[in-house]
């Protein structure tokens, strides 16, 4: 009896000791899935203000890996999935064009949070945005995102590896693909 009470105390430890997982069922035959859930889990520990955003987000998009090179002009790409309940409901591609002061190469993850249903279809739609950045990025110390929702989407990012230093004006674009059997929460 003592070694039953034992294990359970084990195992109760280890489920809260271990990281916090994505709260998708990511198939686990499927590679660029589990890099996603892998990017979760460091940014959710590294990042801890994400969680209020993993938390109250009707959908997210995941990218866990995006390629950046610049001198003077560059760009970034990158791939990866769209997330909404517990469901990965489509793919998405990201693609950028830099111009300005910049020198460097680096490789991070990025989450999109969407707040609402609105957000997550114009964000489907693949409008263009443009934007500025500033930054440095060193080894694994850049982190960098919006602190608040703008226009219902917030974007955060975690330098992975590289070293950059920039300030840029950009045009960027996400492309959306859905999965055969699409499900989006309820509202």
């Amino acid at each position: 009896m003592n070694r039953l009470k034992i294990f359970v105390l084990i195992l109760t430890a280890l489920f809260f000791a271990s990281p916090t997982l994505a709260d998708w069922a990511a198939n686990a035959a499927d590679k660029q899935q589990m890099k996603a859930v892998s990017a979760i889990e460091k940014m959710r520990t590294a990042i801890p203000r994400t969680e209020q955003y993993f938390e109250q987000a009707y959908a997210y998009a995941i990218l866990p890996s995006v390629t950046r090179v610049g001198f003077g002009f560059g760009g970034a790409g990158g791939k990866g999935f769209v997330i909404a309940g517990d469901n990965a409901i489509g793919k998405t591609r990201f693609w950028q064009f830099t111009s300005g002061i910049q020198a460097g190469a680096k490789n991070f993850s990025m989450i999109v949070f969407f707040k609402d249903k609105t957000a997550l279809e114009k964000f489907k739609a693949s409008d263009i945005q443009f934007m500025g950045q500033a930054g440095v990025a060193f080894a694994t110390a850049g982190l960098a995102g919006t602190p608040t929702y703008s226009d219902g989407v917030a974007i955060v990012t975690m330098t992975r590896f590289g070293l950059m230093g920039e300030f840029t004006i950009s045009g960027a674009k996400f492309s959306y693909k859905a999965l055969a059997a699409e499900k989006e929460p309820a509202e």
